[in-house]
C-alpha cells in the first residue's frame, strides 16, 4: 500500500492579500520549516518501515498500514517540534537571510 502524504495538510492557509509584519512573517517561516522537517522525518520513517522483512508472525492488513502511517506522522511532528533534528533550523536560517 502506498499512501501519499500531502505536505499542504501540514501548513496553514494564508491569503495572498495578507500584509503581515516581518516578525509574523518570520514566525510563519519558522513554523513552515518545522513542518517541512516533520514531513522529511515521516518519509524517513516510511523508508525504515519498508526495509523490514515482510515475513512476520502477524499479517498486516490495510487498517494496520493506515494506522502506522498516521502514527508515524504524529511521531514525526512531535519529534520535529520538540526534539528537532536541525533540518528545519538550517532551512530557516537559509531562507531568512534573503
Amino acid at each position: 500500500m502506498n499512501l501519499y502524504v500531502d505536505p499542504r495538510m501540514y501548513t496553514t492557509q494564508t491569503s495572498s492579500l495578507d500584509h503581515a509584519s516581518s516578525g509574523q512573517s518570520n514566525e510563519r517561516l519558522k513554523k513552515t520549516c518545522d513542518e517541512f522537517e516533520a514531513v522529511m522525518v515521516q518519509m524517513m520513517f516510511k523508508a525504515m518501515r519498508g526495509s523490514q522483512p515482510k515475513n512476520t508472525l502477524f499479517e498486516k492488513d490495510t487498517a494496520t498500514e493506515v494506522y502506522q502511517e498516521l502514527f508515524d506522522g504524529e511521531v514525526a511532528r512531535e519529534l520535529a517540534h520538540n526534539q528537532s533534528m536541525g533540518i528545519g533550523m538550517h532551512l530557516y536560517q537559509q531562507l531568512a537571510e534573503e
